[in-house]
């Protein structure tokens, strides 16, 4: 069997005793867990005592998790199992450290694979890590805020019109994308605000050609829409188009740093065919609100996928 084996932190500004409550209870998950809030419509039996729960979903599958021990506001340690969309075990656990003025909160998973599929192994601790990520993020607004700070919208397919744009094309690790793409921005905004804002005709965009984690390669276009095509020669910037074309559209409402659960989401219903992604169009995020003037949690951002 190949050995598989997971652990995140993140440190939280609050008790101990606040966060261990909130671990130990199961009916407090929804509201933090970062596959729960992937589908709003799951089914979710939770035993009166917080202390085990089931789920069934279209989309997240079947399973069941419980808590098999517990040192207060030290550890808990749960026994994880999945039954569709295939069935497996894993032993999970929470640490909670002091450090500092903080909590560090330390997640773990232990769980093996076969052996015909170690080529999985990278993959699927890159993935649920990325996972854990998300849930500790989600989890340390939970306990810091009494709210997640992030809410999905799911819509569904919607109309998107052809729409050109002048855009700036760029290619980074996916180590240094968010900040290569901050300063990509700084450069677009400015410059199309300078000289024309005139035609300006909606938010701004950022289209992802490719997104691979695993080869830490991120290839984008950062675009703001234009009313018309307009001739056009600048070394950085170039004019494209959107086709027309039919769109799988989740809207965060929240902080930018909750927005990889809105691609999570997207994913999710690929994988258990609930959608068919286009793959002549690449996947973007659409900025509805500006974050220089706007408060973080009342960002809005869409999160579209072509579909057929």
């Amino acid at each position: 069997m190949v050995q598989l084996f997971i652990r995140k932190t993140i440190q939280i500004r609050k008790d101990k005793a606040s966060i261990f409550k909130i671990l130990h209870d199961f009916h407090q998950w929804p509201k933090w867990s970062p596959w729960l809030i992937a589908d709003p419509k799951a089914n979710i039996q939770i035993e009166a005592d917080g202390k085990s729960y089931r789920w069934e979903s279209p989309i997240l599958g079947s399973g069941e998790m419980k808590i098999i021990n517990e040192e207060e506001n030290q550890s808990i340690h749960y026994d994880l199992q999945f039954f569709k969309p295939w069935e497996s075990k894993a032993k999970v656990s929470f640490f909670l450290n002091y450090r500092d003025t903080d909590i560090e909160v330390v997640w773990t998973m232990q769980s093996r694979l076969p052996f015909f599929m170690f080529w999985m192994k990278k993959k699927m601790e890159v993935f649920v890590g990325m996972d854990y990520e998300r849930g500790l993020l989600l989890l340390k607004d939970y306990a810091e805020h009494g709210k997640s700070n992030c809410n999905l919208n799911f819509e569904g397919v919607i109309p998107f019109e052809e729409t050109p744009y002048m855009g700036l094309y760029n290619k980074t690790s996916y180590k240094d994308f968010k900040n290569q793409m901050a300063k990509d921005f700084s450069l677009l905004l400015p410059y199309t605000n300078e000289h024309y804002k005139d035609i300006v005709n909606g938010p701004a965009f950022s289209i992802y050609h490719k997104f691979d984690v695993l080869k830490n390669r991120v290839e984008y276009t950062l675009g703001v829409p234009i009313k018309y095509t307009i001739p056009f020669s600048q070394k950085e910037f170039h004019i494209g188009s959107f086709p027309k074309m039919k769109v799988y559209s989740i809207e965060l409402n929240g902080p930018f740093r909750h927005l990889p659960n809105a691609w999570a989401a997207q994913q999710m219903r690929i994988q258990n065919k609930k959608i068919k992604p286009s793959k002549k169009n690449p996947p973007f995020e659409l900025y509805l609100n500006n974050p220089t003037d706007t408060p973080e949690e009342e960002l809005r951002t869409k999160v579209l996928f072509p579909v057929h």
